[in-house]
């Protein structure tokens, strides 16, 4: 393993570390770029380039109800991904959690779950959340299993919710509480 460059959570396989300048170029374009990468995303509906996500970089600095992180692989300090918790309300203490790993030689390691377990984590004990949530289309079955996983239940189904590749999906609706999580991590 190398030294982690900033690591701000770090887990096994993986540490969590703001958002770089840096990581706006090369492969973070190409993963926004990649329909595979993008086929569940809200991103991807049109071509990204340095400039927008130059954009999105600034506004996300300036944002006070929205944490994005990089995903970095341990081994390699590789920044494979980004997960973030948004729409972060401060009277109902909730918020909504997103996820790519752009890196698809990532894909189907355990990358997702961990920075799953571990953004869900920071946002209950730092942020002092009761609840998160996310939406995930039904046929995503490897995210649904990667959300339940790290403790997510069904909270209902969306039906007909997400246009991709020439149609509608249904889109299930899952969320954590805290105290669901901590009995989960209690029991480990």
């Amino acid at each position: 393993m190398s030294d982690l460059q900033d690591p701000f959570i770090v887990g096994e396989k993986c540490y969590l570390r703001a958002l770089k300048e840096s990581d706006l170029s090369g492969d973070y374009v190409s993963w926004l770029n990649d329909f595979e990468v993008t086929r569940y995303l809200e991103v991807g509906r049109k071509p990204s380039t340095p400039e927008t996500l130059r954009a999105f970089f600034d506004d996300l600095n300036k944002s006070s109800n929205r944490i994005l992180l990089a995903i970095c692989d341990k081994d390699n300090n590789r920044h494979i991904g980004n997960i973030s918790l948004r729409n972060i309300h401060p009277v109902h203490r909730r918020a909504d959690l997103g996820i790519v790993i752009g890196e698809k030689a990532s894909w189907g390691k355990g990358f997702g779950s961990e920075a799953t377990f571990l953004m869900v984590d920071f946002g209950f004990r730092r942020w002092n959340l009761h609840s998160i949530w996310l939406g995930v289309l039904t046929t995503n079955i490897a995210a649904v299993r990667a959300y339940e996983k790290c403790g997510f239940t069904l909270d209902g189904t969306d039906r007909e919710a997400w246009w991709a590749d020439g149609q509608f999906h249904d889109v299930h609706r899952m969320s954590i509480l805290a105290r669901e999580h901590f009995a989960r991590v209690q029991e480990k």
